[in-house]
């Protein structure tokens, strides 16, 4: 029967409101930062090493679940900048760099503040996230001001645990925190390297969000371009129970 499901956080809950935005935001932060701090950087520069610790981090993420956080992403930035770390120094970087995502707050992908109430009445609610440069207590704060939080019973972000999707133990831990099966929980996100694979790499039902029609062929229990898609496949799995 099913229970619970569990939701990815970008891009299926929510979304920048424009393209890049916290990207654009860290770039702007940093190259001021290192003014301030005697260290002037070109901005073509500082937004290279930003663009390069991305996708340097998010290929860790897909290819073999490996986490790098923000507080270790900070320095490998500012080594490929040469920049002469100072604690003071540090610590600005540290804080605008993951707080870069709350300057333009983010928006609920469409349909999820219509949908959650419904899935909430029936099933446990909870969040699975890869974080990237948005740690667990940024995200937090982005779920509370978009009144989005008290749906969700649990929250796993892959800077808290160590690991991150498609590695089983960022999904077993979030099994465990619900107390229920692989079985009894299905998952939605939108990219299938992550988040389908990882939920079906430890039995649970993986349902892929594909709002813009990707036509990949994707091994999954459901695809759906609308959040609203997601209720008539739950209220027939509750039937079968």
């Amino acid at each position: 029967m099913l229970k619970a499901l569990t939701c990815d956080f970008w891009n299926t809950l929510v979304r920048e409101k424009g393209c890049e935005t916290t990207g654009r935001v860290v770039v702007e932060r940093l190259t001021l930062i290192l003014r301030e701090h005697g260290q002037e950087r070109a901005r073509a520069r500082v937004e290279a090493a930003v663009s390069a610790c991305r996708e340097m981090v998010m290929a860790g993420q897909v290819q073999e679940g490996r986490e790098m956080p923000p507080e270790e992403q900070v320095p490998w930035i500012f080594r490929q900048l040469a920049v002469r770390e100072t604690p003071e120094l540090l610590r600005a970087a540290y804080e605008a760099y993951i707080t870069a995502a709350l300057e333009e707050m983010p928006e609920p992908v469409p349909g999820v503040t219509a949908v959650l109430p419904k899935l909430k009445d029936r099933l446990k609610l909870a969040v699975i996230c890869n974080t990237g440069r948005t740690p667990g207590s940024t995200a937090r704060i982005i779920l509370e001001r978009l009144g989005l939080a008290w749906y969700f019973t649990h929250l796993t972000f892959s800077n808290e645990v160590g690991v991150a999707k498609p590695h089983p133990e960022i999904f077993r831990r979030t099994l465990g925190a619900l107390g229920l099966e692989a079985a009894e929980v299905a998952h939605i996100g939108d990219d299938p390297r992550t988040d389908v694979k990882g939920a079906r790499a430890v039995g649970m039902r993986a349902l892929w969000f594909n709002p813009t029609g990707r036509p990949d062929k994707v091994c999954c229990d459901l695809e759906l371009k609308r959040w609203e898609d997601i209720l008539p496949w739950v209220e027939e799995q509750l039937r079968k129970a």
